[in-house]
């Protein structure tokens, strides 16, 4: 009688707990290191060492399994005590941080105010202890049940890559958008947004031609380093830092939206409300219940919209970037990248700023929402400032690149977008002879735009289009025909038009060739 193959998945035995940090830049006289320290549950196999990479969080072998809906579950470790090292290439010992506390969800920053040396470092964090009597107590329980568990031998929890640019560098960075610029996420409809949340790091395909895009860029710019941020939650971590090693692309960081904070907030907000009712009613209650409103409305659009979220995080890194560097934005048309990428260059040009800044992004509905609350208003206020204060009014970007997908406004519109969100008269004033951004189809058109300012060759523009043959774009096949009829398409500036004629001239020659 034959027996059954045996389905059953590994049974979980122990936790070994994990700091996921993603990476990070900064200038020689200013640094950071963010990450979460979280616990993850392992079986017998995983509890050797040597197969973790502590870069990323996974264990060997996890790269192509792993997905968000997993990591949903990771059990936040409660106020860690956690000391920071960085070393360099040749495994010299050049900082040590002090104790870094992290807060209840496993959460930690760590400014570096010591000048480090420029160049590519190497970080490890190490659990010195926990903050927390609840989570100890946990701790404790788990041990007492298991005393072969690997949770109390473990000291370094976490490792990544910390790039350090000199203070007068002069070179470009990168920063770019994931969803609809990147992968080809399907986040127009409940379905694609829910899908999103079980896909492997194989199953999450790249827009054609983009992992080829970010490669050639980094070859033709010197190395130029590339951040990327993005929307989704935090627990997509392990899953995107997956997704990019597969597609060979270098990164120095990774930004990704912590929801738990603005459910928090809501939550804090409600609590302080029930027990503190004269201060909510102090000027009546009809106000009282318009702020109220304007909160939670606000607070629940966030948990979807990108404008606060990925505005602070730019001017957050511009902080951390030295004053002569140069930007590259890479966006998409399904949100509001290009509004973003538009107030972010007036904010660092001090066009709006103090008081006005914060009551116009309080005041701001963009696309029908008010995602703004005045808390995030204020916060970015503060980081105008210090970013004015350190840089003084300047522009840092030199190009803003739109992937104009189908699901979005052309060009055309999306300045009209801004032009009607913006203060009057304030985009015409400021960008009359500047483009604030391009609006392009894709990795094909977002090479030639990048010819026209030299930051790519031709050769580089046929690399990207040789990446993009054989793969799916708007649900049709990349062949010679597809391909010749695309960059027929192209929305393109006139100055573009050349290189798209001798791209054109290319291609036609190498299919007949063929």
């Amino acid at each position: 009688m034959s027996q059954e193959p045996n389905t059953s998945q590994p049974i979980i035995t122990d936790i070994k707990r994990i700091a996921v940090c993603g990476g990070s830049l900064g200038r020689e006289r200013r640094s950071y290191v963010r990450g979460q320290v979280v616990d993850v549950g392992i079986t017998d196999l995983m509890k050797a060492d040597g197969l973790w990479d502590l870069v990323t969080g996974l264990f060997k072998g996890d790269e192509t399994k792993i997905t968000p809906f997993l990591d949903f579950s990771l059990a936040p470790v409660r106020k860690p005590v956690l000391k920071l090292e960085v070393f360099d290439l040749s495994g010299k010992l050049i900082y040590t941080s002090g104790k870094i506390k992290a807060d209840e969800d496993g959460f930690f920053s760590c400014e570096i105010r010591d000048k480090l040396p420029v160049g590519f470092h190497d970080f490890q964090v190490i659990l010195e202890g926990l903050d927390s009597f609840r989570q100890y107590s946990k701790d404790l329980a788990h041990l007492n049940a298991n005393e072969n568990s690997i949770l109390g031998k473990t000291t370094i929890v976490g490792k990544g890559k910390l790039r350090i640019l000199p203070e007068d560098y002069q070179g470009i960075v990168v920063t770019s958008d994931i969803d609809q610029t990147y992968l080809a996420t399907d986040i127009h409809s409940g379905k694609g947004k829910f899908t999103a949340l079980f896909e492997t790091p194989n199953q999450k395909q790249a827009l054609p031609g983009m992992p080829e895009l970010y490669r050639e860029l980094r070859l033709s710019t010197e190395n130029a380093p590339l951040a990327f941020i993005s929307a989704s939650p935090h627990f997509f971590r392990r899953t995107m830092l997956a997704t990019i090693a597969k597609d060979n692309i270098q990164i120095e960081s990774l930004h990704l939206k912590y929801l738990e904070g603005t459910i928090k907030g809501v939550f804090d907000k409600v609590i302080d409300t029930i027990f503190n009712p004269l201060e909510f009613l102090q000027n009546g209650f009809k106000p009282a219940w318009s702020r109220t409103k304007k909160f939670l409305g606000a607070s629940y659009q966030s948990l979807f919209d990108q404008m606060s979220y990925k505005l602070s995080i730019l001017l957050y890194d511009r902080i951390y970037l030295p004053t002569q560097a140069k930007e590259i934005l890479l966006g998409d048309n399904t949100e509001s990248d290009y509004m973003i990428f538009t107030l972010y260059q007036l904010i660092c040009m001090g066009k709006i700023s103090g008081d006005t800044l914060e009551e116009y992004l309080y005041r701001l509905n963009f696309l029908g929402r008010d995602a703004i609350t005045r808390d995030a208003a204020k916060k970015i206020r503060l980081y105008a400032e210090e970013i004015l204060r350190i840089h003084g009014p300047m522009n840092p970007v030199v190009l803003t690149l739109i992937n104009q997908t189908n699901h979005g406004p052309t060009e055309a519109e999306m300045i009209q977008k801004v032009k009607d969100a913006l203060p009057n008269g304030l985009f015409d004033a400021e960008f009359s002879t500047k483009q604030a951004f391009y609006g392009t189809e894709g990795a094909m058109g977002m090479a030639i735009i990048l010819e026209k300012y030299r930051f790519l060759d031709t050769n580089q523009i046929l690399a990207v289009i040789a990446g993009m043959i054989g793969k799916v774009m708007d649900g049709k096949l990349v062949d010679e025909e597809f391909l010749l009829n695309h960059l027929d398409r192209l929305t393109l500036p006139k100055e573009a038009e050349g290189t798209k004629i001798k791209i054109m001239e290319s291609l036609t020659s190498a299919f007949q060739n063929e």
